[in-house]
């Protein structure tokens, strides 16, 4: 009988002990991978197959360092929830010794940089994500995370699009503050992954809450963004829209799309157009907004971009649309339209320039604790 119960009792424990290491450490969970052991084998360096093992992003200087010399981004491993593992290439203690450990170190800046929620999110779904194609963007659904503010007609049921937006999490559209309002009207559904409105192509959602800069004022041009919140949550497969962290681009052409529109509430294509502008100095840009329009001048929260080639003959984006820049096999908001001046080698347009933000929509897309239900918001949900 003891005997009996011993051996029982042993099972249980063993049984006992391996699930809770499948519960300690599960392969993925709702989108986020979880590792096996704490380091993994990779290679840094593909082409040279550069042997590497998976490390803590801060516990890998030679990562942190090229970044800064050469703006390389590490190649993450995975993600423990925010945490990020890059694979760290094994000879990479030895030169540990060689960065400097006084205040002029560059990891703070590093770290500051790379441990934005923004940024982790975007890992997150570059590791999970749909991959380009050959690396270039197939036709169909170039930009699935482009969407379309919808608002419904006076008269009748029909749905009318006049503004855009960018998909930059599961259930957050990011556009422009003067797009929230449209003849006193809120915007009701947003439109997703479609390359033509008008033949049933994309997915519709209901808005649930709408999130407007608390600095926005509809006189004025500045603090133009917001936040739209979706009723449900995406599929993971539906790719994101990354955000721009550094105030500075990179030197490269951007890209504007949107579906034809001209002006705020004009006529559209109701075809998804892009067009690829060039980055506009202030001192460019500056002239072509006097102080009737811009009562302050071109703040350093805004940046201007054009077709300064006269290659094109599309516009430059919706309101509220994003103005992308191509980073590696993903597409950075970098800019949302906020004042258009019309098509092709037109005036450059202006645009909110998306880093100076990112505090303010990291605390309502990804919120720590304490910044949870501090931001006013418009509830578009019947009450009972």
């Amino acid at each position: 009988m003891f005997r009996n119960n011993f051996f029982s009792h042993c099972s249980l424990l063993i049984l006992l002990e391996l699930l809770a290491q499948a519960a300690i450490r599960p392969q993925s969970q709702r989108g986020i991978v979880f590792p096996k052991e704490s380091y993994d084998d990779c290679f840094a360096d593909e082409q040279q197959r550069v042997p590497g093992i998976c490390k803590l992003l801060e516990d890998c200087p030679a990562a942190l360092s090229r970044w800064e010399r050469e703006h390389v981004t590490p190649k993450t491993c995975y993600f423990v929830k925010f945490d990020q593992y890059v694979c760290c290439a094994l000879n990479s203690s030895s030169s540990s010794s060689s960065i400097s450990t006084t205040s002029t170190t560059v990891r703070p800046t590093l770290a500051a940089l790379m441990q934005r929620r923004s940024d982790r999110a975007c890992e997150a779904a570059l590791v999970f994500g749909i991959s380009i194609v050959g690396g270039r963007p197939t036709k169909h659904r170039e930009f699935p995370f482009m969407a379309a503010l919808g608002w419904r007609s006076n008269f009748d049921e029909s749905i009318y699009y006049r503004c855009g937006g960018s998909l930059i999490s599961a259930t957050f559209v990011l556009t422009a503050a003067h797009c929230i309002s449209f003849g006193g009207q809120l915007p009701v559904t947003v439109r997703l992954g479609g390359d033509n409105l008008t033949i049933g192509m994309g997915e519709d959602h209901m808005i649930r809450r709408v999130f407007v800069h608390p600095g926005y004022n509809d006189n004025t041009a500045y603090n133009d963004i917001a936040l739209l919140e979706l009723e449900e949550a995406q599929p993971s497969g539906l790719r994101i829209a990354c955000l721009w962290a550094r105030p500075q681009l990179a030197e490269t052409d951007l890209t504007a799309i949107g579906y034809g529109q001209i002006r705020f509430a004009g006529l559209s294509s109701s075809q998804l157009l892009k067009v690829d502008l060039q980055h506009v100095s202030t001192d460019q840009c500056q002239p072509h907004y006097p102080r009737e329009v811009l009562s302050d001048g071109l703040a350093a929260s805004q940046l201007c971009a054009g077709d300064m080639r006269a290659m094109g003959d599309t516009c430059q984006g919706d309101s509220g649309g994003p103005l992308l820049m191509r980073n590696g096999s993903s597409w950075y908001v970098v800019g949302v339209t906020s004042l258009g001046q019309g098509c092709a080698s037109g005036p450059p347009s202006v645009y909110t320039r998306v880093s100076s933000y990112l505090d303010w929509i990291e605390g309502i897309v990804w919120p720590k604790p304490e910044e949870e239900n501090q931001q006013p918001t418009f509830d578009l949900r019947m009450s009972d």
